[in-house]
């Protein structure tokens, strides 16, 4: 069985931090939003090594955000510095649709920020809480039994059987 990453757009790819700021994702400087410390790096070893292209972006929004977000991609020359294929981006309206989704891909492994997302990823056997929101941890904890939490980039490489190059800063 070939495996297959899944990975979630906001909170993990695109960093919240600004989401207080003028550079919130949200605003009209939303190019200047910084991505997740380490992520390009960390999506590169994935995409080059352990999976070998088979890494998917798999993002819940609405048609603005898309837009916006595949600007932003465009913008930090995602493709280019990670390695994957502007083809290998996905999107779905309803944060339960992530399931189809991935179904359809033949996601083996996903990362996302919101237990509710992952609790509906039921035929995904590996699951991965990136930096989760302590009240939506509450909320949907009876799901924490299938899930692996994961603070950073560098200890998600870890959880994955590769050696971390990635540094707690940009790219």
């Amino acid at each position: 069985m070939t495996e297959r990453l899944g990975v979630d757009v906001g909170g993990v790819i695109i960093d919240r931090v600004n989401d207080a700021e003028d550079t919130s994702f949200f605003g009209d400087r939303y190019l200047e939003t910084t991505e997740v410390p380490g992520v390009f790096a960390a999506l590169r070893t994935l995409a080059n090594a352990r999976f070998g292209g088979e890494v998917y972006l798999v993002s819940k929004c609405g048609r603005r955000v898309q837009e916006r977000t595949l600007e932003w991609l465009a913008h930090h020359d995602f493709y280019a510095a990670t390695g994957i294929s502007p083809e290998h981006v996905h999107f779905c309206r309803k944060r339960a649709d992530k399931a189809g989704v991935c179904s359809e891909l033949g996601i083996t492994h996903f990362v996302d920020d919101r237990l509710e997302v992952l609790s509906y990823l039921h035929d995904v056997p590996h699951r991965y809480l990136f930096q989760p929101s302590p009240e939506e941890v509450r909320q949907f904890a009876q799901f924490l039994p299938h899930v692996r939490q994961v603070a950073s980039w560098a200890e998600l490489l870890q959880a994955l059987g590769c050696a971390s190059t990635v540094g707690p800063g940009p790219r």
